[in-house]
């Protein structure tokens, strides 16, 4: 008999690529459906550990809490349950994995760089899981904001402290944040060029705010999200663009 799989290679419909030779993280996940990052995040990060900080950018923000959260299996309980509940329990509408997590005890606070919130979100400042747990949600609306919250914080602002308390980071991207809803026709997506792309992930002065990032990131999830980004065509497209700016830009490592 052969040796085990990597646990990685169980997760259908989830990519691994190797990110060595740049700086932050060393390993990515791309994936179509967003809450295949539950799993995915499991995989990063183990079973031991204190819980990560997510930094996540997405045109939506994911905290609608899921159905049954006391449902959601504990990061103690393996990989295949956290998989198979994000695949078969969580919504298929894609925006309550990111408090699955947190009741999962794989994500601590959170670091929301999103513009829309879908109804039923959390609106709150701080999430107590159904395990008693705490979890603070700073949300800011660009990348811009929050290198400017983190270089000079105003009062209120919390972006460096939750970014200085952590120990680890996972970034999180949802190719639909590189979107915007067409104004004739709200059904219809927009996808950025790749200048705007640029413009938004690496506004002027954000060098000190990704470096306190990339510095604490064990690991990218990028979720692709085909029927947000405009179709199997387009979001193919966008991926390209995207994946030129922050994986050989941001990241300083090769495309996938």
């Amino acid at each position: 008999m052969g040796p085990e799989a990597p646990l990685h290679l169980r997760l259908a419909g989830v990519i691994r690529l190797s990110l060595g030779g740049g700086r932050g993280p060393t390993d990515a996940y791309v994936f179509d459906p967003h809450r295949l990052a539950l799993p995915s995040w499991a995989c990063a990060l183990g079973e031991a550990g204190a819980p990560a900080l997510l930094v996540s950018l997405d045109r939506h923000l994911d905290v609608v809490p899921p159905r049954r959260p006391e449902a959601v299996p504990d990061r103690t309980a393996g990989l295949r349950a956290l998989d198979e509940h994000a695949r078969w329990e969580l919504d298929v509408r894609n925006y309550d994995h990111l408090l699955a997590a947190m009741e999962a005890g794989l994500v601590g606070d959170a670091l929301l760089i999103a513009r829309a919130r879908p109804r039923g979100s959390f609106t709150g400042d701080v999430y107590q899981d159904t395990r008693g747990r705490e979890h603070r949600l700073v949300v800011v609306p660009t990348v811009d904001r929050a290198a400017e919250a983190f270089r000079a914080p105003a009062p209120g602002d919390a972006v460096r402290e939750v970014l200085e308390r952590a120990e680890r980071v996972l970034l999180d991207v949802d190719l639909d944040c590189f979107t915007t809803p067409s104004d004739a026709d709200p059904t219809t997506v927009l996808p950025w060029p790749r200048s705007v792309i640029r413009e938004f992930l690496l506004p002027e002065g954000s060098g000190p705010f990704w470096d306190a990032v990339l510095g604490k990131a064990v690991a990218l999830t990028l979720a692709r999200e085909p029927h947000h980004c405009g179709g199997l065509l387009a979001s193919g497209e966008l991926f390209r663009d995207v994946a030129q700016v922050l994986f050989r830009e941001l990241l300083q490592a090769e495309p996938p």
